[in-house]
């Protein structure tokens, strides 16, 4: 009979641990070398692996609108699409092997999306790959195709269980308020460089804006993307019937402040944006068929006449984003504002006639960069107009072209069979959902609609936006265990969603 080794269980903790430590603070004193980067990320993905057992759904959901990135991966993705990614091979494994209870089942958005996963990659086989400058390749846009796959990726992630009666809403506010993180770049900056350090962990693009202001134009992307993310919060929350309870005057108050405060960021989509969600909610809610109407006409007319008024004692910043009001602003604002929107009208109007060539066969988000740093190059030396570099990269600055000529015709017909199946799923859970996800499903319908119509009439980038529209939904479905229904002669609602024997149709 083979004797039986006893080891204590913490000297065995212990030697395990001591000499990874010892290992982690030697790599950690170069840590600008990529063997470090990688072996210290690898290192707290290892520790990490029995907190995305547990919790892995939970943390794809409360980290897809974080702001938060993987400094040492390639690329730098975001920690939303990672932790998807994660969650989903987690659940296919999990699926594979106990065979239990599979993906919720919505068949309409998930061959949406799957053929337009097809029409994505096709593509990109077909115009020379992928590429990536972090791997150097000559063709730059991976990272774009990363935004496309790893939204898709984080649907049938977040999709591939519900999320427990009980923790419905906590799921949901965490969701929507995890954009407050945007919040910690414009701090960052603003400290000064003894806390640059935390560049590393969220984007430092989001202060870019802030770093190029002049003069009294002082912009402050995260400032206005984590005012959004609270004040969606507390519509979500509340609604708008909610916000006007004069009974709590707090709510509408925090409300007005935290949409006053998105104009910090300069940006004329902050506002239109919010207008759009609250008309669409303020229907949803029904209130034009109460006295509420009445007092927000009032309201509305009495806060264009202080803005007609007092609009040039504002600060810049907010200036620029009511540029688009029929109101005095400063001249400094409203040329910085015109720039931008005559820039974009002549991105459209050159790219607008090129459409007709790339509706068989898109160009892909590939492009070369090369072409990319010359163009620039030329461009401070006055040689090329300024758009000439967005032709380039692809970035038009409107939704449907930044749609239909990467992927042509195909990628339209998938988006809008993505669109149509959405917004049917989240009008019928807006119907037939719980009574305690009520004013949850209102605002998610609301906001899918309104972005839709900002992004088809106004302003898109396809590779960002697609993330938005797909965690919506996504969110929808796992709140609401699927699809709910209501069934013939029955008052209980009925859910659509049901196990199914192979993930690839979830």
């Amino acid at each position: 009979m083979a004797n039986v080794v006893s080891m204590p269980r913490s000297l065995l903790i212990y030697g395990l641990c001591i000499p990874v430590a010892i290992l982690l603070g030697y790599l950690i004193a170069t840590p600008f070398n990529t063997l470090s980067l990688v072996f210290v990320g690898l290192s707290l993905f290892v520790l990490s692996i029995p907190i995305f057992l547990r919790w892995h759904h939970a943390l794809a959901i409360f980290t897809w609108n974080s702001y938060l990135v993987l400094f040492f991966l390639p690329g730098q993705p975001n920690l939303g699409i990672a932790a998807a990614a994660i969650s989903l091979f987690i659940s296919l494994v999990d699926r594979l092997m106990h065979r239990h209870e599979g993906f919720l089942r919505v068949p309409s958005v998930a061959r949406s999306l799957l053929f337009l996963t097809l029409v994505v990659l096709v593509t990109a086989k077909l115009t020379g790959g992928i590429g990536g400058q972090v791997f150097g390749a000559e063709s730059w846009g991976a990272k774009r195709y990363l935004g496309v796959l790893g939204a898709i990726v984080g649907y049938f992630a977040l999709v591939s269980r519900p999320v427990p009666e009980d923790k419905a809403r906590l799921y949901a506010s965490i969701f929507v308020l995890s954009g407050v993180t945007a919040v910690v770049s414009d701090l960052a900056y603003a400290a000064g460089p003894r806390f640059y350090f935390l560049f590393t962990l969220f984007p430092a693009t989001l202060a870019f804006s802030q770093a190029l202001s002049e003069g009294d134009l002082l912009r402050l992307s995260g400032v206005c993307f984590a005012a959004v993310s609270v004040y969606q919060y507390l519509l979500m929350r509340y609604g708008i019937r909610g916000l006007c309870d004069w009974s709590r005057p707090w709510r509408l108050a925090a409300f007005a402040a935290l949409f006053a405060a998105s104009a910090f960021g300069g940006y004329r989509s902050s506002i239109l944006l919010g207008l759009l969600i609250l008309f669409v909610q303020f229907y949803l809610e029904a209130l034009h068929k109460t006295k509420l109407l009445p007092i927000f006409l009032l309201a509305g007319a009495l806060l264009a006449a202080l803005l007609l008024g007092f609009s040039e004692r504002l600060p810049l910043s907010f200036q620029r984003s009511l540029s688009f009001l029929p109101i005095k602003v400063d001249a400094a604002a409203k040329y910085d504002a015109q720039y931008t929107l005559d820039w974009r009208l002549e991105i459209w109007r050159i790219v607008t006639p090129e459409v007709p060539k790339y509706l068989l066969l898109g160009k892909g988000f590939a492009y070369s960069g090369t072409d990319y740093y010359l163009t620039q190059e030329a461009i401070k030396r006055g040689l090329y107009q300024s758009e000439e570099d967005a032709l380039v990269s692809g970035n038009y600055h409107q939704g449907i072209l930044t749609l239909i000529i990467p992927f042509g015709v195909w990628g339209l017909i998938g988006f809008g069979a993505f669109c149509c199946a959405a917004l049917r799923v989240l009008s019928l859970n807006f119907r037939y959902g719980r009574e305690s996800l009520k004013l949850i499903n209102t605002f998610l319908l609301s906001s899918f609609v309104a972005h839709l119509i900002y992004y088809v009439l106004f302003y898109g980038q396809f590779d960002s936006d697609i993330i938005s529209f797909t965690g919506w939904i996504a969110l929808s479905i796992t709140l609401n265990a699927g699809v709910r229904r209501k069934q013939v002669g029955e008052r209980e609602d009925h859910t659509e969603a049901v196990p199914v024997h192979s993930t690839l149709v979830a």
